[in-house]
């Protein structure tokens, strides 16, 4: 493999968080809805357990950034491959707006 063509080490490892991230945030969507059902209503206030979901999510949220900014660097680093921050980054903006979305809709928080 001559230089040229080195996997971008940035992109690979930005695809692998942005992959961490969506398995994590499928895990809380279950986590919520576990923690919703088995719970008895308690008046006004969200539960204590779906408020820790909530703060997961923003740390969630703040990991996709870290793992897009990966992504991007790595597609700005001259003599890699491109293919891996490609992924990273597309992958790390779909989770965000997957989990902007649910929070938006009220599932999560």
């Amino acid at each position: 493999m001559s230089d040229s063509f080195r996997p971008s080490s940035l992109g690979i490892v930005s695809l692998l968080i942005a992959l961490f991230g969506a398995v994590f945030l499928a895990g809380l969507v279950v986590a919520a809805s576990i923690i919703t059902t088995s719970a008895p209503a308690q008046g006004e206030g969200a539960s204590s357990g779906v408020s820790l979901v909530g703060v997961e999510l923003l740390f969630l949220v703040a990991l996709q950034l870290v793992a897009a900014g990966m992504g991007i660097a790595s597609l700005r680093r001259p003599g890699e491959r491109r293919l891996f921050g490609l992924l990273g980054t597309g992958t790390a903006t779909i989770v965000i707006a997957l989990a902007v979305g649910l929070a938006l809709a009220g599932h999560l928080l």
